[in-house]
């Protein structure tokens, strides 16, 4: 056997000599556990970087948190700018829906005024008409009105002329009269066709054409005298009509 001071002569010359230690090692130890510091150290790195990986998939955990509570902030936002939207819209119809009620009512309200504006033209028409023609010796009938003609024409008065010849004074009234209207007017009375419709509701001819208006524009005047269609306004005749539109032959 070894006795100790023959091993520590032994350990003594191990320390002397390196090289003898590490051909030691590879007698007594075996190649696993020679490998084993290695290994630690692969397995020590391999922790590290699992460590960094671990700190960055943290990270990265935290921005997605961050990004999703903005993002739920914005859907908030989003949901608050939907529903004030949808209120607004709600507010918009019911405008709309006041809107629409104020016109129809305004409109019943301007036909009505238009209604008692054109009522009222057609009667100040007949009584100037029936005064003119009182005035200039024609005998009235029957008091002047409006014929069941779908407002196509206004005014008309049955007289008699001084010799004792029957005929019609027949008005068209306007609040504002122009040029266009007598022109349109005098082209009316003289059509054929026109003259067949009033034969059928009693109103033969010959016929002295008027036309009334509580203001003319100008030209007014002119186209009467052209078109021989007489004027009237609230003061009486402007101009008399050129002559009587006789009938024509049925």
């Amino acid at each position: 056997m070894i006795d100790y001071s023959e091993f520590r002569q032994w350990i003594d010359a191990l320390y002397q000599h390196p090289e003898w230690r590490e051909e030691l090692r590879r007698v007594v130890l075996t190649d696993e556990i020679l490998e084993l510091p290695t290994l630690v150290r692969e397995i020590a790195e391999s922790v590290q970087e699992l460590a960094e990986a671990q700190k960055r998939t943290e990270q990265r955990l935290e921005e997605l948190a961050a990004a999703q509570q903005r993002s739920e902030e914005r859907l908030t936002r989003l949901e608050s700018a939907v529903d004030e939207l949808a209120k607004a819209q709600q507010r918009t119809e019911a405008w709309v829906r006041e809107l629409a009620q104020a016109q129809r009512k305004l409109g019943k309200a301007v036909g009505a005024l238009q209604t008692a504006v054109g009522a009222t033209v057609e009667e100040e028409a007949a009584s100037v008409v029936e005064v003119v023609l009182q005035r200039k010796g024609y005998r009235i009938l029957k008091p002047a009105y409006s014929p069941p003609l779908d407002g196509e024409i206004d005014v008309v008065l049955p007289l008699e002329d001084p010799s004792g010849r029957k005929l019609w004074a027949v008005v068209e009234a306007k609040a504002r009269l122009t040029y266009r209207d007598v022109r349109s007017w005098s082209q009316r009375m003289h059509e054929p066709l026109w003259h067949q419709k009033l034969a059928k509701k009693g109103i033969i001819g010959p016929y002295l054409a008027y036309a009334y208006g509580i203001r003319m524009d100008i030209g007014t005047e002119e186209a009467a005298k052209k078109t021989g269609v007489g004027l009237l306004k609230i003061d009486g005749e402007i101009l008399a009509p050129a002559s009587l539109i006789e009938t024509s032959p049925s």
